[in-house]
């Protein structure tokens, strides 16, 4: 506690050795000085992308691994093959983040403590595991069903890997279980939509599964939303104006879509191609505002009101 002071954020954040000498005639009114200039955070195009592609094929092939448990192969390859397709075309996009993408193997070294190390690792494993499964429906080969328990669960922890890596309290929106939940939202609502605009299976529980995602992203967004905007913790509370503000319009398109998308079109007419399409350009957009939406601690901005300390 020796380390805290008004307006910046905890020592318990990073273990802190700077102690804040604060002068004796501090005003009990003092607070940070960046009250009124809350700005957009960078969008980091690259994982925009990679996230919501990488979420979409691993819920394609748990919803083909389930589709293949009941019998329905017809189709089943060409669809692996496609969301195989998608899986390398996300983690293509993720170097792009990368200031030197020759050296992105080092990512590896960190696997005891760093999320990022193991999500580099289970989506390796996710997409070798796909490739074999991928190829054994192609092959209508055997025995395939361990292959793709092992699928789903290297991109249930890929996932999870990527969504650990926002959680941190230096990011106040992120340091929170809504990023597990939106992340698994996400696979949940885009996999098996991408299985039936590949015309695999019209099965009911296709639909009512992307209603599910769709139902869940909705629902988690609002009360995510309901969480920032009734915190008294600065980062929070900006981060709600932020999407009630000059981002106002982003978040209601993206609500907006979830309901279109999510619900409604997966139980009506509109083709499976049409409702994916709609629904991926949602997630890419609530993944956006995933990103610029967060407010960081920042320790400069809020260290003096303005007056000699």
């Amino acid at each position: 506690m020796a380390a805290d002071a008004p307006g910046l954020p905890s020592s318990f954040d990073s273990i802190s050795t700077t102690r804040v000498t604060l002068p004796a005639d501090l005003p009990p009114d003092m607070g940070r000085v960046d009250t009124q200039r809350i700005s957009v955070e960078h969008p980091h195009w690259p994982l925009v992308f990679m996230l919501v592609l990488t979420q979409l094929s691993v819920g394609a092939f748990i919803a083909l691994w389930v589709l293949d448990l009941l019998g329905v192969g017809a189709g089943l390859a060409i669809a692996a093959i496609a969301a195989l397709g998608v899986a390398g075309l996300s983690l293509g996009a993720s170097t792009l983040h990368l200031g030197r993408p020759i050296h992105a193997w080092r990512a590896m070294r960190g696997l005891r403590r760093s999320w990022l190390s193991r999500e580099v690792l289970t989506l390796s494993l996710f997409a070798g595991a796909a490739q074999a499964y991928a190829g054994m429906l192609y092959f209508d080969v055997g025995g395939r069903a361990a292959v793709g328990i092992a699928t789903a669960m290297f991109g249930i922890l890929g996932v999870t890997s990527s969504a650990r890596i926002y959680v941190v309290r230096a990011r106040p929106a992120w340091f929170s279980h809504y990023t597990l939940i939106e992340f698994y939202a996400t696979a949940l609502f885009l996999g098996p939509l991408f299985v039936r605009a590949l015309h695999v299976s019209d099965a009911p529980w296709t639909a009512w599964a992307t209603v599910a995602g769709g139902a869940a992203q909705l629902i988690t967004q609002t009360l995510k939303f309901l969480w920032l905007s009734r915190s008294e913790a600065f980062e929070l509370r900006a981060s709600s104006l932020l999407l009630s503000g000059r981002l106002q319009r982003q978040f209601l398109i993206r609500l907006a879509v979830l309901v279109i998308a999510g619900i409604v079109m997966p139980l009506t007419p509109p083709p499976a191609w049409l409702t994916l399409s709609v629904a991926l350009a949602g997630e890419w957009l609530g993944r956006w505002l995933f990103f610029v939406s967060v407010v960081p601690k920042n320790v400069a901005a809020a260290f003096t009101s303005g007056r000699a300390a």
